[in-house]
């Protein structure tokens, strides 16, 4: 029998002895593989000991023969190299893998090593396929995660991994033939509308889910791109060199090899500067090597108008086709990179030992933005995206602020960093948004949304997580594993796919958060010990609280929106064997939370009692929804812009508040603006003390059941359409004010406004029709100046007459339009605006 190795064939002991062989490549099927991409074709057979990460790149095939086993032994360090993805022993595919087993002798995946060790990654596909027949597969976290690609599976077993098969995203395809999934934590996932197909196949038994499909909506962020001048000519072009002294770069440079800057020089590059990289491969794994070495000073200062742009010069451009800009032992005076665009690198930029401050930055389409350890690292004001992975770091202090890290497959990963990070975006990347482990970390004014995991921490003491939004990842809003002395203070926790918060042999503070609309637990708890009160726990899917240790819990003065608790809690009570949680007292409303961002940027729900103590946006492509009960607090001064969708879903019994946060008095918030807010409602919502309610611009805005009350104005509007019905206006200065628009008016309230409703111009779009007009001060209708469109206002109650007077039109003004008022009702009209 013969085994394929580096495109030779070479003879093989089988069968009749236990075949354990070596690839000369480095690949040791006996020793342990060293975390190397395949550079050839490679057959596998016998016993693969599996020690370390190997990669099947794109264009190449891994055959596995029948009867093969793969012993995946845990990964021995923290390290993940740029091309792979996970920090456990993974098979990533980026080629083909060709898993060839047969009934009689089937290819069995493992988990290797002592017993007792960390699970392996599982099998990876990242725009690869894979062909597996007979195959059996378990031990690992993820046993099949297919992030882009196609998998198809024959008669494949799964069983005793955390999750046997994920499909994630719209680029990932999973065919299921004759299989069986049991005895898994997890059967099948499937994310963002991946495609999945199944025949004769059997997905039960599994512990948690047998089948979990989710989706969650996309932030919208507009990735920037850097483009450089046309036409620059070439300056210099480098091989092998170093550079002593001060050199300045500009125009276009081009460099063949690697370029050191020696530790005194400095390099100095000028705004408007295009670097290129030719690719150099000596190795044939697929990585480009040339790059440049500082370990002098490295000064790279684009500007808006003339940015700075490091990338391949091949003219099929690829991801890895160069190496980096490695800044090394470079700490006697800080490194600048601003206003630069660095793509297509193995690592962007890779920091040691170094002072770096990168502001304003690109860093796009590269296997790693950027890396560093031991060193002292501001990034501000830059976006990360398309890479994948977007940042990693070590034992070093960093700054991150104000960054977008958002379409990576990892984003954020921090090992032993003294960090701060405020005011960030980790949005829809496919695996962690922010992940840190030990270390000490202030983190605030985050959004978290979109990620499989939003944010992931780890052996961590010590740490302050607040004002924060974890919203909409796939699995957990926030995990927290053995850590110890962290306070997580006023987040918003909402809409994660499995829970809000994870605790899992943790200590610390949880409290003053909103956890609500996870689909399945608000909290998840397997150990936890400290202070779980004053936060906001509520309509979450299947639990508020799910324990599933056995030690008791204390979650004391918290409120649950009225839940029934015995239902609303999963403890000793549901399972002997789990610990008990203690819950009262319960805090008998809700508590006051501040929305923490100036703005929703995705599709969330508000519940409770929210307070706004700065202008909050709602953008195009958003939806927010205000529960049934919630109320709405505005500081002075603040209003809502909505350019997306606002859904105001009280109910009879349960109607929504708009009010002021401070007095009790006109003009004491400012106004709910809606823009081009198309689907927008209002049911069973009440405005008051706001300088407008609502000031409405080109909306199709349905507002039915309510109530405007003691402000400067109750709605004012443009354009249209807008219906608004069973209604009430009272105790306002004015309380609809209309311009050139298509209204229809109708059974509502006018009652004690000094002015109930004013047409300011083009009145003839609007209907106003069985409505009451009570005591309103000057006038029932007043017609803008130099309108000369008559209003229909027919069939409304004036109090009993027949000849209203509280018109201001033509009547007293000749060149006005006419308010048509008759005929006239003659009893007061059905209006429900309770």
């Amino acid at each position: 029998m013969l085994v394929k190795v580096k495109n030779r064939t070479i003879p093989a002991p089988w069968p009749g002895l236990l075949a354990v062989f070596i690839l000369s490549v480095g690949l040791s099927i006996a020793h342990g593989a060293a975390g190397r991409v395949l550079t050839t074709n490679e057959v596998w057979r016998g016993v693969v000991e599996l020690k370390e990460d190997v990669l099947v790149p794109a264009g190449l095939v891994l055959t596995i023969l029948p009867g093969t086993r793969i012993r995946a032994w845990a990964a021995e360090d923290t390290k993940i190299k740029p091309e792979f993805l996970s920090h456990r022993t993974e098979i990533l595919v980026r080629g083909t893998l060709r898993a060839e087993g047969t009934e009689a002798a089937p290819i069995v995946f493992a988990q290797g090593g002592p017993s007792g060790g960390e699970r392996w990654s599982g099998i990876i596909v990242d725009g690869g396929t894979a062909d597996l027949r007979f195959c059996r597969l378990s031990g690992a976290q993820n046993g099949i995660y297919i992030l882009r690609g196609r998998v198809k599976a024959v008669e494949l077993r799964m069983r005793n991994n955390i999750y046997a098969l994920i499909a994630s995203g719209d680029k990932a395809s999973l065919e299921l033939i004759r299989s069986v999934i049991t005895a898994n934590d997890y059967g099948l996932a499937v994310f963002n509308k991946a495609r999945v197909k199944r025949s004769q196949t059997k997905i039960s038994h599994n512990l948690r889910r047998n089948e979990w499909r989710f989706a969650v909506p996309a932030i919208r962020i507009t990735p920037r791109l850097y483009k450089p001048a046309n036409d620059l000519p070439l300056r210099r072009v480098y091989k092998n060199e170093t550079i002593k002294g001060t050199t300045i770069w500009r125009d276009r440079v081009r460099i063949t090899g690697q370029v050191r800057i020696a530790p005194k020089a400095r390099l100095i590059i000028m705004p408007g500067t295009v670097v290129e990289f030719t690719k150099r491969d000596t190795n044939g794994d697929g990585i480009g090597e040339n790059g440049i070495l500082a370990q002098g000073e490295f000064i790279a200062k684009g500007t808006p108008q003339s940015p700075i742009i490091f990338r391949s010069a091949e003219k099929k451009r690829g991801r890895g086709d160069w190496d980096a800009i490695n800044i090394l032992g470079s700490d006697r005076s800080r490194n600048l990179i601003e206003f630069c665009q660095i793509e297509d690198a193995y690592r962007g930029l890779h920091f040691h030992f170094a002072n770096v401050a990168v502001t304003n930055t690109i860093i796009q389409h590269n296997y790693r933005g950027l890396q560093f350890q031991e060193s002292l690292v501001e990034i501000r004001d830059c976006q990360f995206y398309h890479n994948k992975s977007a940042v990693q770091g070590r034992d070093s202090e960093v700054y991150f602020n104000n960054n977008q890290i958002f379409a990576n497959i990892n984003g954020i990963n921090f090992f032993r960093q003294n960090l701060t990070g405020r005011d960030n975006i980790f949005a829809d990347n496919q695996w962690d948004g922010l992940r840190i482990r030990e270390g000490e970390a202030v983190i605030e004014r985050n959004v978290m949304a979109g990620n499989r995991f939003g944010l992931r921490v780890a052996n961590a003491v010590f740490g302050r997580f607040s004002h924060n939004l974890l919203a909409a990842n796939l699995e957990n809003g926030l995990l927290l594993r053995n850590t110890d002395s962290l306070t997580v203070t006023a987040n918003a926790i909402l809409n994660n796919g499995l829970n809000g918060i994870s605790l899992r042999d943790t200590r610390g503070e949880i409290s003053g958060n909103l956890v609500a609309g996870n689909a399945e637990r608000g909290i998840g708890i397997r150990s936890f010990s400290g202070m779980i009160k004053g936060n906001n726990i509520v309509a979450n899917g299947v639990y508020a609280l799910g324990l599933t240790g056995s030690s008791n819990v204390r979650a004391l003065d918290n409120w649950w929106g009225g839940a029934d608790m015995s239902r609303a809690i999963f403890d000793k009570h549901d399972n002997p064997a789990l610990g008990l949680v203690s819950y009262k007292p319960v805090a008998p409303g809700p508590f006051v939370f501040t929305w923490p961002l100036s703005g929703v940027p995705l599709d969330l729900s508000w519940y409770g009692l929210m307070r706004l103590t700065k202008d909050v946006t709602v953008p195009q492509g958003a939806a927010l929804s205000i529960a049934p009960g919630t109320i709405v607090q505005l500081a002075k001064g603040v209003g809502m812009e909505i350019y997306g969708q606002i859904k105001g879903q009280g109910r009879s019994g349960k109607r929504i508040l708009f009010t002021s946060a401070t007095r009790k008095a006109p003009n004491s918030w400012d106004e709910i603006m809606l823009d081009r807010a198309m689907g927008s409602y209002f049911n069973f919502c009440d405005f008051e003390y706001a300088a407008w309610d609502i000031h409405c611009h080109f909306t199709n805005l349905i507002m039915n059941h309510c109530r405007f009350l003691n402000s400067y104005g109750g709605f004012r509007f443009r354009s249209g359409p807008v219906e608004i019905k069973n209604s009430l206006f009272e105790d306002n200065h004015i309380g609809i004010r209309a311009l050139i628009m298509t209204a229809d008016i109708h059974n509502n309230t006018f009652k004690n406004n000094e002015m109930a409703i004013f047409i300011r111009r083009k009145g003839s779009g609007i209907k106003i029709h069985h409505n009451n007009f009570i005591d309103n001060q000057r006038y029932d209708i007043r017609v803008g100046d130099f309108d000369a469109e008559d209003v229909d206002a027919r069939y409304n109650w004036w109090q009993g007459k027949t000849k209203p007077d509280k018109f201001f039109d033509g009547r007293r003004d000749p060149e006005l339009g006419r308010v048509i008022y008759k005929p006239v009702e003659r009893q007061k009209q059905k209006t429900d605006y309770r």
